[in-house]
């Protein structure tokens, strides 16, 4: 009986600490938004069901506004594992929203299809 109990609480502690079903694929996927000069394109790599890194591959944004953007929106993203809910930057607005859309099209390209 002892022997048994010990099982089932090993049992429940491994199910307990597994997580649900993968969401994502693992690899380097890449989205497009459009900012106010042009096309912001992005490189989001997933692992282990997380947002691992984001580079941007390909932009024309003005240097002087955009890259406080650039510089630290993919961070926060890669913290926080969503786009939703970040601060936003005043006066960078059209290269915020690009970023935010083009890592989305990236989140919608990485998930695995049910």
């Amino acid at each position: 009986m002892k022997k048994l109990l010990l099982e089932l609480g090993v049992l429940f502690i491994l199910v307990g600490c597994t997580s649900g079903p993968k969401v994502y694929n693992d690899g380097t996927y890449s989205g497009t938004g459009v900012g106010k000069k042009g096309d912001v394109v992005v490189s989001v790599t997933f692992k282990n069901d997380k947002i691992t890194a984001i580079e941007i591959t390909a932009q024309e944004e003005t240097p002087d506004i955009a890259n406080i953007v650039f510089e630290e929106l993919p961070a926060k993203i890669i913290e926080a594992q969503t786009t939703e809910g970040l601060d936003t930057y005043a006066g960078a607005t059209y290269t915020y929203d690009a970023v935010i859309n083009a890592v989305n099209q990236a989140i919608e390209s990485a998930k695995i299809a049910k």
